[in-house]
């Protein structure tokens, strides 16, 4: 043990001294979970219009009562003298209510009287305030259509052959499991981008400076080796998943996400059961990149390497979250598949089943362990050490 530590001090003296490696491996924790956050604050705010509603109009003056209607829907207007189509296109203003000057003949006629929404649908806010003025506008139209045909003696409901009312089970913290798919992609990748650098620097790194080979002269099992190294690695990718945790917490805290019917909070209690349960996957991410590294023949072609399996987080978000793959009972027997359910779970508030954390926990570590085998035997291995 007491070699196994000398090894451990060595390298993460080693480690510590290259800063703008450390920092370019932990500013993704620290850095992407507040761009996240961000990025959702501002979609809340463009897709749903929850400001004060003011319309530009032409032609009020032509139908008074819908005019009087919206006013007392919160809605102002201001009278319009311009070209819609330039102004909305250069974001000047966001929909022009336009009433023609037959409206007001038509709907005397109860016939169908028209009006026009201007606006740019590939503009977002122009599209959360057209949503929002069609709303108001069809339950006016769904008004008088009632009234008109009380007036007849006829039953408004007659009108309406089916009629659905929609019954959601759905609570604030299962949409936000839904919406929030981003930031478990940020959160299950922290270890694999914290960890990268040094599992690099401590294999292909070393065997480039060629002080692997001086290292392997001490009186050193391979093993103890390997674990110094191996727990230096660890070590940075397990900081930067807590470091991911806490700043995905402390973000969720300074924004609002009610306007797309959720707000999504991560409690102390969760925020210990996403490390606990990320633990596991941080020895796995730590020992799949030293094993990498020790493969590669340079620097420069570990790096690219490690590029591509720090995407295996990614690509399981991309398989159940957005490629519509079920949660199943087998999910939970696959490392990193089974820790990103577990993620889910949590974040949607249904807690951390003790079964199904233990099962993906201990499959995990099975296969860090086997990987630590194959690591030790390739230390002993001349072909690997001379990068052969």
């Amino acid at each position: 043990m007491n070699r196994m530590k000398a090894v451990f001090k060595k390298e993460f003296r080693d480690s510590m001294r290259d800063r703008r490696a450390l920092m370019m491996s932990m500013l993704p924790a620290l850095l992407a979970p507040i761009l996240m956050t961000f990025m959702f604050h501002m979609l809340a705010k463009n897709v749903v219009s929850t400001d004060e509603l003011t319309v530009q109009v032409i032609g009020q003056q032509n139908a008074p009562d819908l005019i009087r209607y919206l006013k007392d829907k919160d809605v102002k207007f201001e009278d319009y003298k311009g070209v819609p189509k330039n102004d909305i296109q250069s974001e000047k203003i966001k929909l022009v209510l336009e009433i023609p000057d037959d409206y007001s003949e038509k709907f005397s006629k109860s016939e169908s009287a028209v009006i026009y929404l201007h606006s740019d649908g590939s503009l977002k806010k122009s599209q959360a305030v057209e949503r929002r003025l069609s709303k108001l506008i069809q339950q006016y139209s769904l008004t008088i259509g009632s009234m008109r045909l009380m007036i007849r003696g006829i039953n408004p409901s007659i009108a309406r052959s089916v009629s659905v009312k929609n019954k959601d089970y759905s609570t604030d913290a299962s949409r936000a499991g839904q919406i929030l798919a981003g930031l478990q992609m940020i959160i299950l990748m922290a270890a694999f981008f914290g960890s990268a650098p040094t599992a690099i620097d401590t294999t292909a790194g070393e065997r480039e400076r060629k002080s692997l080979e001086p290292l392997l002269v001490h009186p050193l099992s391979s093993i103890q080796i390997l674990l110094g190294k191996y727990f230096t690695v660890v070590s940075f990718g397990f900081f930067a998943t807590i470091i991911s945790v806490v700043m995905t917490a402390l973000a969720l805290d300074f924004v609002t996400l009610k306007s797309l019917g959720v707000d999504p909070k991560l409690t102390i209690n969760m925020q210990v059961n996403i490390v606990l349960m990320l633990i596991p996957m941080a020895l796995l991410a730590a020992s799949l990149q030293m094993l990498t590294s020790l493969f590669a023949k340079s620097f420069k072609e570990a790096q690219s390497y490690l590029g591509f399996i720090s995407f295996i987080p990614m690509a399981t978000v991309f398989a159940t979250m957005i490629g519509g793959a079920k949660g199943a009972s087998w999910m939970y027997l696959v490392p990193v598949l089974g820790q990103q359910q577990l993620l889910s779970d949590v974040l949607r508030g249904e807690g951390m089943d003790l079964l199904q954390f233990l099962t993906v926990s201990c499959i995990t570590i099975v296969l860090t362990l086997v990987i630590l085998t194959v690591l030790a035997k390739l230390l002993r291995s001349e072909r690997v050490v001379y990068g052969g």
